[in-house]
């Protein structure tokens, strides 16, 4: 099996560019989401039989039998 030879990557200033903007929105959205935490912390304390429903929820998962049709003894 041949080998290929290694692909030479430049970098322009575009791109180093584009990276910097992308890193400084980033850690503005960082820092927001922090003082947001600092102001509301999330409420650890949720009980389980709550936390159970809202993972069913999400999955798409109902936990109810379906109903079933009577069935008659046949004769």
């Amino acid at each position: 099996m041949m080998r290929r030879n290694p692909t030479r990557i430049e970098l322009k200033l575009d791109d180093f560019q584009e990276y910097t903007e992308m890193k400084r929105e980033k850690e503005e959205q960082n820092k927001q989401k922090q003082l947001l935490e600092q102001i509301q912390p999330p409420s650890g304390n949720m009980d389980s039989r709550s936390r159970t429903e809202m993972v069913h929820e999400r999955i798409g998962y109902d936990p109810k039998p379906l109903p079933q049709p009577s069935r008659l003894p046949i004769h």
